[in-house]
């Protein structure tokens, strides 16, 4: 792989370029892709809208909040207010992105979740936003 980063510096650069140019490359790009991300004005907005809480029903937590397009990006979401909703970090990865947990609809108030997916029924519970809301 050092060898294929190496050659495409050259090409980019236009000069013979060391593994240790290389190496560098590499550790930069693999820094900026995992460097914890800032909040954003638009992460600002979707947080406040949603109460600075997870929008999952039940759920109650205010931290390690994350930005979550309800139509995945891969998928043509867009970045609109309507398509994003609040999660926490553990609904987030270890339910949406772990498939056992389906977020649709339309933010803030027409979200529809989706608990216990199953490859073998249908899901375990339904709910919609507010129905259930945690003081």
């Amino acid at each position: 792989m050092l060898d294929t980063v190496q050659r495409r510096l050259e090409r980019i650069r236009g000069r013979p370029c060391r593994q240790s140019d290389a190496l560098e490359a590499m550790l930069d790009h693999a820094l900026a892709t995992w460097r914890p991300k800032e909040c954003t004005r638009r992460d600002h907005a979707v947080f406040e809208r949603d109460g600075w809480r997870c929008t999952v029903p039940g759920c109650t937590s205010y931290r390690n909040l994350h930005r979550h397009h309800i139509v995945f990006r891969s998928h043509s979401g867009s970045g609109k207010q309507s398509n994003l909703t609040t999660l926490c970090a553990w609904h987030h990865q270890r339910g949406i992105h772990a498939r056992v947990l389906r977020c649709t609809g339309v933010a803030p108030d027409g979200l529809r979740f989706e608990l216990g997916l199953r490859a073998d029924g249908p899901p375990l519970a339904v709910y919609r936003s507010g129905e259930v809301r945690m003081a």
